[in-house]
């Protein structure tokens, strides 16, 4: 796909960066490279949508980490000018490049910082594991905090206890943190389900496939997290 200048065109945007959906699924690269609102208008920037009951808005696409940021650079910047705020990454990906990749980004455009929905994860589980690859990552980043930190691919809810919430909750504390969850990529029904009758849980990041949306148990997670 062709560039002119430094400018990527929106297409070439989403199919490089990999940017994924926020809580809805609105097509491939092709159908989304121009952004309409639910009248047909064309949008300048990418939509928001609320996070939760927190408070919070989220654009409704999400600029995936899993792509080598050092090097291009100039995706970050493309999606910052078209409303994609919400950035997700994980101390593993590209080895801690991408980490890496954001910090030297906020290391040049350090306002860029207030305008990002900053998410990382943690293959860690235990406390002491989460509180070293936390430190890591927001020295990484050139943060002080990340917005939404998830625990890293669960497959059950028991992957989580007492423990996890009492440090989730000092990570708040300390401003570490805004916002604790998980991500899963396996079991998600069931993950999703159990979360949302524990009460800590913030957000949830998960595989998620069209053909799944109308499951009668995905349906009924979906609705449980929804009501949570």
């Amino acid at each position: 796909m062709s560039k002119k200048g430094t400018d990527f065109t929106r297409r070439y945007f989403l199919k490089t960066a990999g940017v994924a959906t926020v809580g809805s699924l609105l097509g491939t690269a092709e159908t989304v490279a121009k952004i309409s609102d639910s009248s047909g208008k064309e949008l300048s920037v990418v939509p928001t949508r609320p996070f939760g009951n927190n408070g919070v808005r989220v654009s409704t696409l999400s600029l995936g980490g899993m792509f080598d940021i050092p090097s291009n650079q100039l995706l970050l910047k493309q999606a910052l000018k078209w409303g994609v705020t919400y950035w997700d990454t994980a101390d593993c990906y590209e080895g801690g490049r991408s980490e890496r990749g954001v910090g030297k980004f906020f290391g040049k455009y350090p306002e860029a910082r207030k305008q990002i929905f900053l998410v990382t994860k943690s293959d860690a589980r235990d406390p002491g594991g989460m509180t070293r690859l936390l430190d890591r990552s927001l020295e990484r980043m050139k943060t002080d905090h990340v917005d939404l930190y998830f625990v890293h691919g669960i497959s059950s809810i028991d992957e989580l206890d007492d423990d996890t919430r009492a440090w989730a909750e000092k990570a708040k504390a300390d401003a570490k943190i805004k916002f604790f969850g998980f991500s899963t990529h396996s079991n998600m029904e069931e993950c999703m389900l159990d979360a949302a009758k524990l009460g800590w849980i913030d957000g949830i990041m998960m595989t998620y496939n069209y053909r799944l949306m109308n499951k009668g148990n995905m349906k009924d997670a979906v609705a449980a997290c929804t009501e949570a």
